[in-house]
């Protein structure tokens, strides 16, 4: 028979027993973490495809098939990928969090959680964890690898311009960029001949006829040839009026083509492609010119009205007559009309601080947006990791047109965009914020 230990050895058993049943949460985690990254990369996969593969067709169409080799093509195509990702990274993350929250609530693993006295804070933490990550990731490709990647880029896209001429120079060939046809016989290198250039611009059209003629590279940054011909014959007509043309004949005669606008640049110095200390460098400095600005146009008005204002006490005096007075009046209002009501905004100040800010904001967007599948947890859905998506790609729809419509209106208001920018973050957090407390008093 089997007897009770002392009641001192009893006690002292306890805290062992409570040890050993407490446990911890690192299980849990790990199995959300890893639901979290599984469904993370298919996520990232779809969306990486809308944003990426549009534009790389329309460069594999234009440059990258135009005789060089595949691993160039490669290179070319990998350096034009971070301005993607920073748009890829925080849809992802939010489609990764609905599917995840979405799948536990469709298998009822949460309710399983919350009857076994597992509190949400613990299924959510490694979903935020995952997303403040994420957050840093998009800031260091948005700050650092974009900007290296957009500088070599354009070097080595004027190198390959260099390799390799816009048209396809090949014998009894034609070559269409843009509005400008190059119908051409025999090809040697560089010289062409039975030579058939049409171009259009601005309502004219112009017929170049020549026998012989060299296509040379001049300048690899902007892409503007020389197209040197012997004896040409030119034709101009216009569009407008088919009885209007010019005819004439030339001993020799130098073309220059431009293709500057036909080159698609996926990457450039634009300041979206500029690192966060260019963006402030530039900010500061167009802030300078702002000001100077600024303050011209309030000394102009001034000087505006005090000659109005002089007009006005001379008539009082009896030295000017009405009108006087009402051509001063009228000069004064035109030349304020002119200037406009307000002082003067600095577009590239604006688009600079805009670009900035938008680093912060697509950065900080992985954390809000997953902030708000969170609520996804209080209840049940069917088809959970389908119905997560589909909840994902509303919100992701909605965030890009919150984003999108910002942008447009930087330049319509007269303060920093700083705040204007901010505002799709902004509403997507306080909606989070916002549901999970509905959800918690409902429960």
């Amino acid at each position: 028979m089997n007897s009770l230990p002392p009641e001192g050895e009893r006690e002292a058993s306890v805290p062992q027993v409570s040890v050993k049943t407490r446990g911890s949460y690192s299980l849990l985690h790990r199995y959300i973490f890893r639901e979290f990254a599984q469904n993370f990369a298919v996520a990232f996969i779809f969306f990486f495809c809308i944003f990426f593969i549009n534009s790389i067709l329309l460069l594999v169409q234009k440059i990258l098939l135009k005789n060089i080799d595949f691993i160039t093509m490669l290179e070319m195509v990998a350096l034009s990928m971070p301005q993607f990702l920073i748009y890829t990274f925080p849809f992802a993350s939010l489609a990764a969090s609905s599917m995840v929250l979405g799948d536990l609530g469709s298998s009822n693993e949460l309710l399983a959680m919350r009857s076994s006295g597992i509190p949400s804070g613990q299924v959510y933490r490694p979903l935020i964890a995952a997303s403040v990550i994420l957050s840093f990731v998009t800031f260091f490709f948005a700050d650092t690898v974009l900007p290296w990647s957009s500088v070599v880029y354009e070097d080595r896209l004027a190198v390959l311009m260099q390799e390799m001429p816009t048209f396809e120079i090949e014998s009894n060939s034609v070559n269409t960029v843009g509005n400008i046809v190059l119908s051409n016989g025999l090809s040697e290198g560089n010289e062409i001949h039975d030579i058939v250039l049409l171009s259009a611009d601005d309502g004219e059209s112009r017929t170049v006829l020549s026998e012989r003629g060299e296509l040379e590279l001049i300048d690899s940054y902007n892409y503007i040839y020389s197209l040197s011909l012997d004896k040409p014959t030119i034709l101009i007509t216009d569009s407008s009026d088919i009885d209007s043309y010019g005819l004439t004949d030339a001993e020799s005669a130098v073309f220059f083509l431009d293709f500057s606008e036909q080159i698609p640049s996926l990457t450039s110095s634009a300041p979206v492609n500029l690192s966060s200390r260019d963006l402030i460098a530039g900010i500061k400095e167009r802030d300078g010119r702002e000001r100077e600005d600024r303050a011209e146009w309030h000394w102009d008005m001034e000087d505006e009205r005090l000659s109005l204002s002089s007009v006005l006490k001379a008539a009082s005096r009896g030295e000017a007559g009405r009108e006087d007075i009402a051509a001063a009046a009228s000069d004064a209002a035109s030349a304020i009309e002119s200037r406009g009501k307000n002082p003067p905004r600095n577009f590239y100040s604006q688009y600079y601080k805009a670009e900035l800010t938008k680093k912060f904001v697509l950065s900080a967007a992985c954390f809000c947006l997953t902030l708000i599948t969170l609520p996804l947890s209080m209840f049940r859905v069917k088809h959970g990791k389908l119905t997560g998506f589909a909840i994902s790609l509303l919100i992701a729809v909605a965030y890009w047109y919150m984003l999108f419509g910002v942008q447009l209106q930087i330049f319509n208001i007269s303060s920093s965009p700083y705040w204007l920018i901010a505002l799709p973050d902004l509403t997507i957090l306080l909606a989070a914020i916002l549901l999970m407390l509905r959800f918690r008093r409902a429960r």
